[in-house]
C-alpha cells in the first residue's frame, strides 16, 4: 500500500471514529474507549461528558494502581456512589469514568458486577437500564502487540458496556496535528506562565512527517521541550525540534495547512 492509500485509509478510520463519537451525545449508553497508550482516551471521555447535557459531575475511578488501592476505590464506589450511579430518576446524573478497567483483576471485576447487579435489582432496574447509566470506561489496547504476544486480558466488565469505540492512534489522525500543536502550546504556556507565540510554518512538515508512536503524550512532551528552548513572544522554529523530528525528510507540503 502506497502513502496515498495509507493516508486515505487513516482518514477513513478517523472519520468513522468521530462519527461514532458524535452519535453518543444523544444517548446514555455505557461506553468503552479503547486504544493505545496516550491516544487521548480521557480527553475524549470528557468530550462525551460535555456533549451529554444531562451530565453533572465527571467522577474518576482510576484503577491504574495496586490491588490494595483498587480495593479502597471499590469500597468508595460501594459506600458513596453506588446508589446515585443507579438512580434512574436523577435528571442531572454524573458521568462515572472508569480508567483502565483492563488493569482490574478478574475477581475484582466480578465483585463490581455483583455490586451493580444487586443494587440494580434492589431498585428494580432492567438489564437494558443498566446498560444506559452513562458510564465511560477506558481500556488500553495495542492490537498488533496483543496479537503477536497472544495477550488476551479478561474483561468481565465489558458485559455492562454495549458500545466500544476504538480511538485511532495519532499517526492515523494526521489532519489533527496542527490543531493539537496549538492547543497544547496554549496549555503549556498557561501552566508555565510563558508566552511563546506559536510555530514557524517550516516546523509543520516535521510534525506531520513523524508517526508519534507514543501518541498525544509524546506530542505534548515535544512541545514542552520546545517551549523551554524558545523565548517568550517568539515562534518555535526548527532549531529547537528534537533529533527524532529533524532527521525525518518532511513528507507533507506546508502550503496545505495554516497555523491558526
Amino acid at each position: 500500500m502506497n502513502n496515498s492509500q495509507n493516508d486515505k485509509c487513516a482518514n477513513r478510520i478517523a472519520l468513522q471514529f468521530y462519527e461514532k463519537l458524535e452519535q453518543v451525545k444523544d444517548n446514555s449508553l455505557n461506553i468503552i474507549l479503547e486504544g493505545e497508550n496516550g491516544v487521548g482516551k480521557e480527553y475524549f471521555a470528557r468530550q462525551i461528558h460535555e456533549k451529554r447535557d444531562w451530565s453533572h459531575e465527571f467522577i474518576i475511578f482510576d484503577w491504574e494502581c495496586d490491588h490494595s488501592w483498587q480495593q479502597r476505590i471499590l469500597d468508595d464506589l460501594s459506600e458513596n456512589h453506588l446508589s446515585t450511579l443507579l438512580d434512574k430518576d436523577n435528571m442531572r446524573r454524573n458521568t462515572y469514568f472508569f480508567r483502565r478497567i483492563d488493569l482490574l483483576n478478574p475477581q475484582m471485576q466480578l465483585e463490581i458486577i455483583e455490586l451493580l447487579e444487586n443494587e440494580a435489582f434492589r431498585k428494580g432496574l432492567s438489564r437494558s437500564q443498566i446498560h444506559q447509566l452513562g458510564l465511560v470506561a477506558t481500556l488500553e489496547k495495542n492490537v498488533e502487540t496483543q496479537e503477536k504476544e497472544k495477550i488476551l486480558p479478561i474483561i468481565h466488565l465489558q458485559e455492562f458496556f454495549p458500545l466500544t469505540i476504538r480511538i485511532p492512534a495519532l499517526r492515523k489522525r494526521k489532519n489533527e496535528i496542527i490543531y493539537l500543536m496549538y492547543a497544547m502550546l496554549d496549555n503549556v504556556n498557561n501552566q508555565l506562565n510563558r508566552a511563546v507565540e506559536g510555530f514557524s510554518p517550516e516546523t509543520y512538515d516535521f510534525f506531520l512527517a513523524y508517526n508519534w508512536p507514543n501518541n498525544i503524550d509524546e506530542l505534548r512532551s515535544e512541545i514542552e521541550r520546545e517551549v523551554a528552548l524558545t523565548r517568550d513572544n517568539h515562534l518555535i522554529n526548527t532549531s529547537v525540534l528534537s533529533e527524532r523530528l529533524i532527521k525525518l525528510q518532511p513528507l507533507v507540503n506546508v502550503d496545505n495547512f495554516t497555523g491558526r
